[in-house]
């Protein structure tokens, strides 16, 4: 069996959808990395093309407070990130939306980007309103405002505000994302590869997307240094205007790895060694290890 057909063949019908992307892709990106390093190639080179050497990305502020999330948009921008995605939909109201984002677009001035996040919390009538009252503050773009299911509620918030609609939970596979862009969803589609089953998944979404008018960005979903590495391969194997969101390194306890890729100056550079480029730091898993 060649390499490439490793995940596919696994078979995973007992186990919960989620699982089984989480699984596919893990072997996927193994996969990748042994491909690639037969050829003697980055992966990015794998996937079609390297693109760019250098990928944007965005900072991720969550903050119970205006006073706590204003701080830490001015430490996203001391370390220089151009972007800044701030997760909302937990305030309780529109008003406390609008107090929470104006003291970070305040922090941030008037020329760092500001993205918000609202992990399906709201109703596509509450999205709506919300979004309304916060154009003013300049929003780059809105992640998932409604349920991820209700791609009727996202295409409706979409044709009734003026900032872009990005799809991120309803984008689970291939074929949602194929839904979501005959259906006008979505101005942007947003790419985990763990979420939708490995790289390759990915790049097809990616491909599909851009033949449709619809722009992409990658983000991890928290990974470790090896998943992190995987998805910034993924994104330099394409061109994109829009900040990824891969700088999630420092959120973990540990990133398992000895070279996983950092943000600097809001920039990650991809790899050009063979192969993804990192390696498993056997004394960081270790404990992992041992509590499993």
């Amino acid at each position: 069996m060649a390499v490439e057909q490793i995940p596919s063949a696994v078979q995973l019908a007992d186990a919960a959808p989620e699982l089984a992307a989480a699984i596919r892709c893990g072997l996927d990106i193994a996969a990748c990395d042994l491909a690639a390093k037969q050829a003697g190639v980055p992966v990015a080179d794998l996937l079609g093309a390297r693109r760019r050497d250098v990928v944007a990305v965005n900072a991720t502020i969550s903050a119970s407070t205006p006073e706590q999330a204003a701080q830490s948009a001015r430490r996203a921008v001391a370390a220089g990130f151009r972007c800044v995605k701030l997760k909302v939909g937990m305030m309780g109201g529109v008003g406390a939306e609008c107090e929470l984002v104006g003291a970070v677009r305040d922090a941030l001035g008037s020329d760092v980007l500001l993205r918000l996040d609202a992990n399906q919390g709201w109703t596509p009538p509450t999205a709506i309103q919300t979004i309304r009252a916060l154009e003013p503050f300049e929003i780059e773009l809105v992640e998932q405002p409604v349920a991820a299911a209700d791609l009727d509620g996202l295409a409706a918030v979409r044709r009734a505000v003026k900032v872009p609609i990005a799809a991120d939970e309803a984008v689970t596979s291939p074929g949602t994302a194929r839904v979501i862009c005959q259906m006008g969803a979505a101005d942007v589609i947003v790419i985990k590869p763990m979420v939708v089953g490995g790289l390759r998944p990915a790049a097809e979404i990616i491909a599909h997307a851009a033949r449709a008018g619809i722009e992409a960005f990658v983000t991890t979903t928290i990974d470790t240094g090896v998943g992190i590495a995987a998805a910034l391969h993924l994104a330099a194997s394409f061109e994109g205007s829009r900040h990824c969101g891969l700088a999630t390194a420092e959120l973990l306890e540990s990133d398992l790895t000895s070279n996983a890729p950092r943000a600097v100056a809001g920039m990650m550079a991809c790899s050009r060694q063979p192969g993804l480029g990192v390696e498993i730091d056997e004394a960081k898993a270790a404990p992992y290890l041992e509590r499993a």
